[in-house]
Order: C-alpha cells, then structure tokens, then sequence
C-alpha cells in the first residue's frame, strides 16, 4: 500500500514543508532546509512515480497543487527583496509569464476540468534555475540571472501556448 502512494506522500509531506517555510523567517536556517526539502522532494516524488510505474491523476494534481503553494510562498517570502533588486525591465517579463500562466489555466481548467500544467523540459529549466534564486540574492549577478530566468519562463509560456494550439498534452 506504502509503496503504491510513496509518491502521493512525498508531494503531501512538499506541501508541509511549504507551510514551514511560510512560517519561518524568510532565509533563515529554517527557511532554507524547508526550501531545499522542497526542491528536492519535487524531484523525488516524480522520479519514483515513474520508476515505479505508479503515476496517477491524483498525483498529477497534488504536483500541481504542490507547486501552485510552493511558488506562491516563494513569492510571498522573497517578494521584498525582488521589489529592492529587480528593474521593472524583469517586472514587465514577470508580469506578462504570470498573466499568460494565470490564462493558460483558466484554458486547461475550462477545456479539461483540471488545474494540470505541462511538465515541459522549458517549464523544469526554469524550476531548476528559480530554485536558485533565494540563494543569489546577495551577488552581484543576480538582476542578470533573474533577467535569464524570467525570459526562459517566457519561453517556457510560450512553449505551452504553442502545445495548447496544437491541442497536445491537454
């Protein structure tokens, strides 16, 4: 029973970590290994689901709803400080990804009465390097990097829309 759920469990146990590191002081130690539970726990749970062969709509979703809090606390916690670095060059891409994702959503929810994502190589390129974000924010390079970021999640979103178009994976 265990193992056919480990997979279900260890994005749950993500989601517990998310209410951690909402609740810790943004950067802490705390933060930090909540964070990075929750970073590798989102590569953990997908690589034993498909390993295993136990892959499943429900799991889908809770990875869904899993990363839907995970970056939304992000957002919260690191806000301040991406308001003090970022120039409103990097707000304009951010803004426009958000606003496209938020419309992709309400497509996929109206066509497929589901809140899934595409798991795409440009959506996991820019998971792995927002990941990273926390830790940077303190070099000299971090405007360039998050600048990188945020066009990738463009293309990333752009990507989606062109698989929407072409009615795959949804």
């Amino acid at each position: 029973m265990i193992k056919k759920n480990i997979a279900n469990i260890i994005t749950i146990t993500r989601i517990i970590g998310t209410f951690v590191m909402i609740n810790a002081e943004v950067l802490s130690v705390p933060f930090y290994i909540a964070y990075i539970y929750a970073g590798l726990s989102d590569i953990l749970d997908g690589f034993l689901a498909r390993k295993l062969k136990i892959e499943s709509d429900v799991g889908k979703k809770l990875d869904s709803i899993s990363d839907l809090f995970f970056y939304t606390t992000m957002m919260i916690k690191i806000w301040p400080y991406l308001v003090k670095y970022l120039p409103v060059y990097v707000w304009i891409i951010i803004w426009t990804v958000v606003g496209i994702r938020i419309l992709l959503y309400l497509i996929v929810l109206f066509k497929n009465k589901s809140l899934l994502s595409n798991h795409t190589l440009f959506n996991k390129a820019t998971g792995l390097l927002m990941f990273f974000l926390p830790f940077l924010l303190n070099i000299r390079l971090f405007v360039a990097y998050s600048t990188f970021v945020a066009l990738l999640s463009l293309v990333a979103v752009l990507y989606e829309i062109s698989l929407i178009l072409k009615n795959k994976n949804n």
